[in-house]
């Protein structure tokens, strides 16, 4: 560029990262690492050797042209270094705090052979954050569509930066995203103080200014097939899901009140904000936390559990050697006063009558030969067991690739739930690859985002071919031209669709129960009896389970009952036709089994009347005689009575105070109706309030009659990715959202069930009734 040539210094030390005090950290969110100001930029960039074989650019995952940037900072041209990380790397932002920089370009820094090698992460921190306070814009994004579409599945590091390369290459690329909030694992997974959500959203937003499109709420595999995405015009599909199964301790007590995996516990924190005292979603932390794992998970969840006001222990089943998690996220673990375990793990956790955790049992262990991993394998020690008194436990050990698109795709061939590809990245199915955690099981970002270019090159590489592009990379009559259904209807002078999620109709049940059809046609057009959504109301609040009551693909609908019971549910009933919710997420869980059986009694007791309608009038449908015994508080509280009638043989009402009908609850009904057969029934289905259910199931199990329960347990996530919904199921635990929610009644543990989604009542409780205050209904 014609500059004066600089005196480097490489002998001058490497510049510490500025950072909050710990006393400080501990009382808030806010990022610890405060970066590099001008002056540790000038020293940090002239310590650089210039080197004319940069092995750091090689060992770079992303190939980010180190040394140019770095010159440019010794320039003090910021913009420049910008423009150069841009080349290749749209998050300079997020890369700058999160990659684990020393395993890569740093660990191989020349200087570093003698000296400590430059301070690379931070120099890339520093550029993101100065163009991002200059103001300065960004440079105009010229797309050159191809004619052709790419759709990636989740949108977490390895589908960003495939996004990134493919819409640079002239794809219509779209990002199908199952939670509300765009980012996976970066959003959910990584605590504000180490990625702060406005550099998430931000960076995430310039792909979005380029083109790409984002659609959240959409699960593939439950919402939309492989199938149906290439059915719809895409013409590669990849699979950047992620490793969001968490692994559990197969220990005693491990489902007790106080025990979450990480990514529960990071999930309500990171992505519903459960640290805000206003949060919907609560989390529990107790006076003593332990948290059991040795990676970043760990490090991030007792980070968190000390800002919540807990005392907290990491315990680690190897030595300090074997810790897997950075190397400062433990010294901040540390300064911010987290106490450290090592050659420990836990065998049994303990409760007290009320279900909540009260001791932790543990064994103390010592190291053996290497195993697979390469790791000196723990031994337990015989007789070394021990007690101490807990209150929250935190298990992160880690996790497996989310399975959602693989059972829904059996032709994907996979090994221990991880999708086997080949090297360019492709899958055993034609048009379809994958890449991040979904193959690797639990990595890093950089990897991910590692694996999401290699595959958007292969993807690249084959569509070329298939397609024949041209020199300008054109083809013609493929893909669509980017319109949206509002202006594919206009132009065919048809009216617009509504909006998504959109509240078509609405009525008052009781004044309590609302009914709504919302405008959800891919929920729709999938949806079978037993499966549920989740749904958000507002954009602030808290996901809730709702069971689908019915639908209508035709017109695109799903039909809902809500009942006000908290805060959520309250907000849900109180949308008006025209209104639309903010989130839904679905169809989720497992269809109602439904066969032809002879004679079937469905039960269900309150709201649990509606969700019974649709598998009553399935089991009809199937060819089977179907009894619906139903209960109500009052006869004024009775719902759905008509579409009920009309869709079983028989249909019974009990009234819990005698208004009307039966005298009595549900399973007195059951017991009263029992008397009056000549046969029991070959299946019984019940839905309905907990006690209700685990009533009902003994009095099946009396009958000798096979049973099953439909569960809708808390749920923060609804895809298998938290584990809130734990449930023991025949000694066995079970995730109702994906492994149900219908499950043998005779199995399943109810008093635990009832423990588990009591846990929150108080804190719901004090939710409800702030919100009643500020709507001016409280007292």
């Amino acid at each position: 560029m014609g500059e004066k040539p600089l005196k480097r210094t490489p002998k001058a030390p490497r510049q510490e990262l500025p950072a909050l005090a710990p006393q400080e950290r501990v009382k808030s969110c806010e990022e610890v690492a405060l970066g590099f100001n001008a002056s540790h930029v000038m020293v940090e960039a002239l310590r650089c050797l210039n080197c004319k074989d940069p092995v750091c650019i090689a060992a770079c995952p992303l190939r980010i042209d180190i040394k140019a940037f770095i010159d440019r900072l010794a320039y003090q041209d910021y913009e420049g270094a910008f423009a150069k990380i841009s080349e290749t790397n749209p998050f300079p932002g997020i890369c700058g705090r999160v990659c684990q920089h020393e395993l890569y370009c740093e660990k191989v820094c020349l200087l570093g052979k003698k000296l400590m090698p430059v301070a690379i992460g931070s120099l890339e921190r520093f550029v993101a954050d100065m163009h991002r306070q200059s103001g300065a814009p960004e440079v105009p994004f010229e797309f050159k569509p191809n004619g052709l579409k790419v759709a990636l599945v989740g949108s977490g590091p390895a589908s960003l930066i495939a996004a990134f390369d493919l819409i640079r290459k002239g794809y219509r690329v779209t990002i199908f995203e199952a939670l509300h909030k765009l980012g996976g694992v970066l959003a959910y997974g990584i605590p504000n103080f180490r990625l702060p959500r406005d550099i998430l959203r931000e960076e995430i937003e310039r792909l979005r200014n380029m083109g790409v499109e984002f659609h959240t709420d959409f699960i593939v595999g439950k919402t939309a097939s492989l199938d149906e995405l290439f059915a719809q015009g895409y013409a590669a599909v990849f699979l950047g899901t992620g490793a969001g199964l968490p692994h559990l301790m197969g220990i005693p007590g491990e489902n007790l009140i106080g025990v979450y995996t990480a990514n529960e516990f990071l999930t309500r924190i990171n992505l519903m904000e459960a640290y805000k005292d206003e949060a919907d979603t609560p989390v529990y932390v107790g006076k003593r936390t332990v948290v059991v794992g040795g990676g970043n998970s760990a490090m991030d969840a007792a980070r968190w559990a000390k800002r919540l006001g807990s005392e907290v222990t990491i315990q680690f089943r190897r030595g300090r050697a074997e810790l897997r998690a950075r190397i400062e996220e433990i010294d901040h673990a540390e300064q911010e006063g987290v106490q450290f375990e090592f050659l420990a793990a836990p065998v049994r956790l303990i409760g007290d009558d009320k279900g909540l955790l009260k001791e932790m049992e543990c064994i103390r262990m010592q190291l053996g030969e290497p195993d697979e991993s390469g790791r000196p394998s723990p031994i337990p020690m015989p007789g070394s067991e021990y007690r101490f008194p807990v209150d929250t436990v935190v298990m992160a050990i880690g996790q497996s690739p989310n399975p959602t698109v693989q059972k829904a795709t059996p032709q994907l061939i996979t090994k221990r739930g991880k999708i086997v590809i080949d090297e360019a990245g492709k899958t055993s199915m034609d048009g379809v690859y994958a890449g991040g955690d979904v193959v690797r099981g639990g990595s890093t970002v950089i990897l991910a985002m590692c694996d999401g270019r290699a595959a958007a090159e292969a993807i690249d590489k084959a569509l070329r071919q298939q397609y024949k592009l041209d020199d300008v990379g054109v083809v013609a009559g493929a893909g669509g031209d980017g319109t949206g259904a509002a202006a594919a209807a206009a132009q065919a002078g048809t009216p617009a669709p509504p909006p998504r999620f959109a509240i078509l109709a609405k009525r008052m049940l009781t004044p309590e129960i609302a009914w709504m059809e919302v405008y959800a046609p891919e929920v729709s057009r999938r949806w079978k009896p037993g499966q549920f959504i989740i749904v958000r109301p507002t954009p602030d609040s808290e996901r809730i389970p709702l069971t689908i009551v019915g639908g209508d693909a035709g017109r695109g609908t799903v039909i809902l009952v809500v009942q006000a019971i908290g805060k959520t549910s309250r907000a849900t009933t109180e949308l008006e036709e025209g209104q639309a919710v903010a989130d839904l997420l679905g169809p989720l869980g497992l269809p109602a089994n439904i066969e032809k059986v002879g004679r079937v009694l469905c039960a269900g007791g309150g709201v649990g009347v509606a969700e019974l309608l649709p598998v009553a009038r399935g089991f009809r449908e199937a060819g089977n005689y179907v009894t619906a015994l139903c209960g109500a508080r009052s006869v004024s509280h009775i719902i759905l009575h008509d579409e009920l009638q009309a869709a079983v043989d028989e249909l019974h009402w009990a009234t819990d105070d005698g208004s009307g009908h039966f005298h009595g609850n549900v399973v007195q009904l059951m017991r009263s109706w029992k008397e009056r057969q000549s046969e029991l029934p070959a299946a019984c289905h019940l839905i309905g309030p907990i006690p209700m259910m685990r009533a009902a199931a003994e009095e099946t199990r009396q009958w000798g009659v096979h049973c099953v329960a439909s569960l809708n347990p808390i749920m923060v996530d609804g895809t298998g990715m938290c584990g809130g919904c734990r449930v023991t199921v025949d000694g066995k635990v079970r995730f109702a959202c994906v492994d149900g929610p219908e499950f043998d009644a005779h199995a399943v543990d109810f008093d635990e069930l009832t423990r588990r989604t009591r846990a929150y009542l108080d804190k719901e409780r004090r939710s409800l009734e702030r919100h009643l205050c500020r709507i001016g209904l409280g007292q």
